[in-house]
């Protein structure tokens, strides 16, 4: 079941707006500590929202008995700003630790004015969390040391902080209303830090398997040409060269006197050749066909479902192609030909008979002149050329 195309568009347009929505790059960092620095800044913004919203409440509730702790409040808050320009200069571990530091400090004095049934301290079990947040790798040690600074923190609220001994005594309908609002707001704040770490696990997943297929194909591309190179042919060949496999055919082709290109007008125009005649290859051959860079200024063909009266058309569509028009350079055209050996398949397990045949072949059409396609087959005494006379094998030398 391939799944519905649609859904998986709207869950990845999902997962990038979560994404941007919650892991924004702050500070101008990147990597592990950018996304450290850019949690830290959102709760500080979150721990900011949430002070300010319990300073009101208590400004209504009872201005002259919490007097005390809304100044307290107001302060922190102020210490909750400074937390949030320090995450915009970079400054991931000053903002860390102030922010949790003021935290753990603000719940532990909150907790003392009303006692722990409020829940307030609650938000310590979710700071125990957050620290493997807001801290790196490297700082990882800091992780484990407010992990417990955070679960001491809420064990003392809970056993030393009850509300029967609290600086404010509130109703019990009150403390249980506030408990519920506070224990509703961690659950949400847990369920969004979860939807976070299943999409940055998410996003770390795909640009893995984006690295690994990247690496993939520069293994097995030429850079210059696009086309493959000789690690995925042979692979190619090795799986047709099998007893009982397929018929297939095999050529191997070099463009004539490209070294002279290169001695006169430089290695950047032989590049922009071989560029051009890659573009070339690709476009002349089938589509269950298949060419690569063989070496230099060479290539290898593997022309599959076909005997080699097919595979001679093919090749001589492919000579046609590269020597109907010159290759244009700055200032200069090249016209270009090519020599090409083709032989027929092996199937014996392995194709390296069957590229020293194409190999003969080819140096027998440079001895033959050059611009043409020569034929080797398995059980031939000598090499013949396009039209069946014989060609001797002679050295490439000058090709």
């Amino acid at each position: 079941m391939g799944g519905d195309p649609a859904r998986g568009a709207r869950g990845r347009h999902l997962s990038e707006a979560v994404e941007r929505l919650l892991d924004r790059r702050v500070g101008r960092l990147t990597g592990e500590p950018g996304r450290s620095v850019s949690t830290t800044h959102g709760i500080a913004l979150l721990a900011l929202l949430l002070t300010l919203s319990y300073s009101a409440f208590f400004i209504t509730y009872d201005l002259s008995t919490f007097a005390p702790l809304i100044i307290f409040n107001l302060v922190v808050s102020v210490i909750y700003v400074l937390c949030v320009l320090l995450a915009r200069l970079g400054r991931q571990l000053g903002a860390a630790l102030l922010t949790l530091g003021t935290a753990v400090l603000q719940l532990v004095v909150a907790s003392a004015y009303v006692g722990w049934e409020a829940g307030l301290h609650l938000f310590m079990l979710l700071g125990a969390q957050l620290v493997f947040m807001v801290f790196t790798e490297a700082q990882r040690a800091l992780r484990w040391v407010w992990a417990f600074v955070a679960l001491f923190g809420f064990l003392a609220c809970q056993f030393l902080l009850p509300a029967s001994s609290a600086i404010v005594q509130m109703p019990q309908v009150l403390l249980t209303a506030l408990f519920s609002v506070n224990a509703l707001l961690i659950s949400s704040i847990l369920f969004i830090l979860a939807a976070l770490s299943h999409f940055r696990a998410e996003r770390a997943r795909r640009r893995a398997a984006e690295l690994a297929a990247r690496a993939e194909y520069l293994a097995n591309t030429d850079a210059l040409t696009g086309l493959a190179n000789r690690r995925p042919v042979m692979e190619r060949l090795e799986q047709l060269s099998v007893e009982g496999g397929a018929p297939y055919c095999l050529a191997i082709a070099d463009l004539d006197h490209f070294k002279d290109i290169n001695d006169r007008y430089g290695h950047a125009c032989g590049d922009r050749v071989l560029a051009d005649i890659g573009n070339r290859l690709k476009a002349s051959l089938r589509v269950t066909d298949s060419v690569g860079r063989w070496g230099g200024e060479e290539f290898v063909f593997v022309i599959t479902d076909a005997e080699l009266p097919d595979a001679m058309v093919s090749m001589e569509r492919v000579r046609g192609a590269i020597g109907s028009v010159a290759v244009a350079c700055t200032g200069h055209e090249h016209p270009i030909t090519v020599s090409i050996g083709l032989t027929e398949g092996e199937y014996d397990g392995s194709p390296h008979h069957a590229i020293r045949r194409a190999d003969d072949a080819l140096y027998a059409s440079k001895a033959g002149g050059r611009d043409r396609v020569t034929v080797v087959e398995a059980t031939a005494a000598a090499p013949a050329d396009a039209d069946g006379a014989l060609v001797p094998a002679k050295s490439r030398e000058g090709s």
